[in-house]
């Protein structure tokens, strides 16, 4: 069963609905990103993307600097809306409460299935057609992002910013210090909970970061090159500890990294991404042994 899916997106930069058209009409006629950011002066970050993410699995998306990865993984929250496309979310999977399951179908507009699924009852809803009372509440349940640089509020103690974002929950503040000791447990840091973040290092911090998106319990986690920035040890430490915590919560996660070891080590799935268009999803092994073109087997190939 798919969880996301994304369905002929692009992203134009900076450019009307009528410009995003004339670079778009550049693109589907074979001219390349950088081609058309010359003729046009628009940036492409993404083109005809279409994607499913299966629920409870752990998606890697991959590719160079300025390839769309980032671009694509703040289109599923929402923190940046296409040019053209839609984005389909099945808000009823893993979903806490009956409240949850119904809230976003309610005052809906757009009651399209998704397409995959025709035929078969779907709670998928196009996250686009959202309003922002809607958008608010899709982020508050459904989905949470761990980003590259922590994003810790440094004059809150760790358990102060674990728990921050359970305010938006009807839960007492002893409710909210219990969640965050959960998860500070389980991700080994239940002895600094009193710390501040500069008292910790770059994997604590981290840490830290992913404990919080934890302690939601949304059923979408979204990790934009969370490790990246630790060095080699660490960030060994921390793709082990994010495959036990998986195969327990069986939460449905999308993993940005430019890094192929790392997407092999961690992904069930892999999407490669070259100048902001999907070259190739498939198994690790699919790609090693299938690669859709030259980049892709390049990209493989330089795996240590």
């Amino acid at each position: 069963m798919n969880h996301i899916q994304l369905e002929s997106i692009s992203k134009i930069y900076n450019a009307s609905h009528a410009q995003a058209k004339t670079a778009l009409a550049l693109l589907a006629e074979g001219m390349d990103s950088i081609a058309v950011k010359e003729q046009t002066g628009y940036s492409v970050g993404l083109y005809d993307i279409n994607l499913a993410v299966k629920a409870g699995e752990l998606h890697c998306i991959m590719g160079l600097s300025g390839s769309g990865k980032s671009t694509l993984i703040r289109h599923i929250n929402r923190l940046i809306d296409p040019s053209i496309g839609k984005i389909w979310v099945d808000t009823a999977i893993n979903a806490k409460d009956s409240v949850t399951k119904t809230a976003f179908n309610s005052g809906v507009t757009n009651k399209e299935a998704l397409p995959i699924e025709k035929g078969e009852p779907s709670s998928a809803i196009n996250i686009l057609a959202l309003n922002d009372q809607e958008l608010q509440h899709y982020r508050q349940q459904t989905v949470s992002m761990v980003f590259q640089h922590f994003g810790l509020v440094p004059h809150m103690t760790v358990i102060q910013n674990v728990a921050y974002g359970l305010r938006v929950r009807k839960m007492s503040l002893k409710e909210r210090h219990e969640v965050a000791r959960h998860w500070l447990n389980e991700v080994g840091l239940s002895n600094l909970e009193r710390s501040y973040p500069d008292e910790l290092s770059g994997g604590m911090q981290q840490r830290v970061g992913l404990a919080r998106a934890l302690a939601m319990d949304n059923p979408i986690l979204l990790m934009d090159e969370a490790f990246s920035a630790l060095d080699p040890l660490i960030r060994a430490q921390l793709q082990d500890q994010l495959l036990e915590l998986q195969a327990r919560l069986n939460k449905t996660i999308v993993f940005i990294t430019h890094d192929i070891d790392e997407a092999i080590k961690v992904g069930q799935r892999i999407s490669i991404l070259n100048g902001g268009r999907l070259v190739q999803t498939g198994t690790p092994s699919d790609l090693r042994h299938n690669p859709a073109d030259e980049y892709v087997a390049r990209f493989m190939g330089a795996k240590q």
